[in-house]
């Protein structure tokens, strides 16, 4: 048997998961691999412009959304020893730590704001009609110690942050008025005053992600485009958003963590624009975007991105590992690609397959 296959059997007990428990009430366990160097010396190295041992994979790191912030309850994305996913039964939406109430909507198995009744009526008096938390009162190192099993590992730990700029401002003051506030001249200094005072209070929750958790990356959900395209404008973004993303960017690194990108929607336009952000990592929604098209624009930048496989469970073992192949040849030799998707299942073998080829390949 190949040797880089027998590294990439499991150990009999893996890593605590963060995903929920099973029906009996027990903890699930994520993967532990034999690699000859851990996934978070793995990560280390391709951040710092090293050749990495193997391909860094999504599944490498540990996720989490620890329960403290209030957003992660009510939007059902708590990722911890005590989490709360959809379908949960203690799924009951509720307010944010903005006071924003999130309902939560079986059928879609998550929370939204219902529009109509925005928290924010005038953005250029914000100020009147919003508070930011006071973040020192919550008990972090309760966190901290109820979570150790998840975050003390040997995997690099990715954190969570739900409602980032964009999808923040737009659960205070509701979508339209966003979109149009990013244009109108006579809001976009309430905009930037909002974002800068937001981007403050960031710089305090990332300084907590890193000193109660040892956080590696944060996991940052902003989504930007619909399932046609960009919500605005390159020009828009560059102005509107861009100077703020770079501010959270240099939060993260300030703290010896890496910025990623969730950006869901049709976004394929705005590559150029996320990359002058100083995104770290950035996973594109795989079922909307033209993978190959931002792969090209941005492979010189030294982001780091997640591409599907191509996969899925039905082929064949021959087929998957072709598919394995032709993904090394294409992406996987920049040491700066990992395999990551948002929606569609990847066959079962597919990892494996990829983990054997990239040893060979930066083994050379």
């Amino acid at each position: 048997e190949n040797t880089y296959f027998k590294e990439w059997a499991t150990e009999e007990k893996g890593y605590i998961s963060p995903w929920g428990k099973d029906k009996e009430g027990n903890f699930r366990y994520e993967p532990k691999h034999n690699y000859p160097i851990s996934p978070k010396e793995n990560f280390k190295r391709v951040f710092s412009g090293q050749k990495p041992v193997y391909i860094p994979l999504l599944s490498d790191m540990t996720a989490f959304s620890p329960g403290i912030l209030p957003d992660h309850r009510v939007r059902a994305w708590a990722l911890e020893m005590d989490s709360s996913l959809p379908g949960d039964p203690n799924c009951k939406g509720g307010e944010d730590m903005f006071g924003v109430f999130w309902e939560y909507v079986p059928v879609t198995g998550g929370s939204m704001v219902r529009p109509g009744e925005p928290k924010i009526p005038d953005i250029t008096r914000w100020e009147e009609y919003i508070t930011f938390p006071d973040i020192s009162l919550w008990d972090w190192e309760g966190s901290a110690q109820r979570n150790k099993a998840i975050t003390e590992t040997d995997r690099p730990l990715r954190i969570w942050l739900m409602n980032g700029l964009n999808e923040r401002l737009i659960s205070l003051m509701d979508f339209k008025n966003v979109m149009i506030a990013y244009v109108d001249e006579e809001q976009k200094e309430g905009v930037k005053r909002f974002y800068n005072a937001l981007c403050d209070f960031y710089d305090e929750l990332i300084y907590r992600y890193r000193k109660y958790y040892g956080a590696d990356v944060l996991m940052f959900n902003d989504d930007w485009g619909t399932q046609k395209g960009p919500q605005f404008s390159p020009d828009t973004a560059r102005e509107m958003l861009v100077p703020y993303m770079r501010r959270i960017v240099e939060s993260c690194h300030k703290n010896d963590m890496h910025f990623e990108l969730h950006c869901c929607g049709k976004n394929e336009k705005l590559t150029e624009v996320i990359v002058e952000a100083g995104v770290d990592i950035w996973l594109p929604q795989e079922d909307l975007n033209d993978m190959e098209a931002i792969f090209n624009a941005s492979k010189d930048s030294g982001m780091y991105m997640l591409l599907p496989s191509g996969t899925n469970p039905d082929m064949s073992d021959e087929q998957v590992y072709e598919a394995a192949e032709i993904f090394m040849e294409k992406y996987g030799y920049t040491g700066h690609i990992g395999v990551g998707g948002t929606f569609k299942p990847s066959h079962k073998n597919f990892e494996k397959y990829l983990y054997a080829l990239s040893r060979e390949y930066f083994a050379r």
